[in-house]
């Protein structure tokens, strides 16, 4: 068996050593959570030791981040502007799903940071920065009518409801099975409902 050092590698690829910790960091915090995952756990998925994770990422708290940031991360789908509101709306509820079931680990990662999201440094719980909820806050302050909640909790409420539905669906399906229509379909409709509409 090969010694590890200590640290920063000598060799191999730094870049794939930190997408490596990445990917395992993301499936540890996807199955336990913040307080759950640990760096040695996270560590030993990505076949490095706990120094060399420390020294991609400095802490538990920046590797968590690099993850919520990463999961988010991509070309995110945008209203095109077109059509009644409800199809408007329709339109990025969809495009999300589509989004969220092409990226098993986000729906977990996100409703876990709701649930039991840590403390950041300034002692006070942090929402997760999702454009996701941006993109849809945008879009139903466009489209909703009078009387429904403010924008930013309505999408707020539905990214959990769709985020929910995304987890429960993804049970017993594949990485490859196709999106089941009937959940998104109900995430579509509560929209709509949210909205107004």
């Amino acid at each position: 068996m090969k010694k590890r050092n200590v640290g920063r590698p000598r060799d191999g690829d730094p870049a794939e050593t930190r997408r490596d910790i990445l990917r395992a960091a993301e499936e540890s915090f996807a199955a336990s959570g913040f307080v759950g995952a640990t760096t040695r756990q996270v560590a030993s998925r990505a076949g490095v030791n706990v120094a060399t994770l420390h020294y991609h990422f400095g802490n538990k708290e920046r590797l968590y981040r690099a993850v919520l940031a990463a999961a988010v991360a991509g070309e995110i789908p945008e209203s095109t502007g077109a059509g009644s509101p409800a199809e408007r709306l329709t339109g990025v509820v969809e495009a999300l799903w589509n989004f969220g079931w092409t990226r098993p680990a986000l729906p977990r990662l996100s409703l876990l940071h709701r649930l039991a999201g840590p403390s950041f440094s300034g002692g006070a719980h942090e929402a997760l920065d999702d454009p996701r909820a941006k993109i849809l806050a945008r879009v139903i302050a466009e489209v909703a009518s009078k009387g429904t909640l403010p924008p930013h909790e309505a999408a707020q409420f539905v990214l959990v409801l769709m985020d929910g539905a995304l987890v429960a669906a993804r049970s017993g399906h594949g990485a490859d099975a196709p999106a089941p229509e009937a959940q998104r379909r109900g995430v579509v409709a509560a929209a709509l409902r949210v909205a107004g509409l």
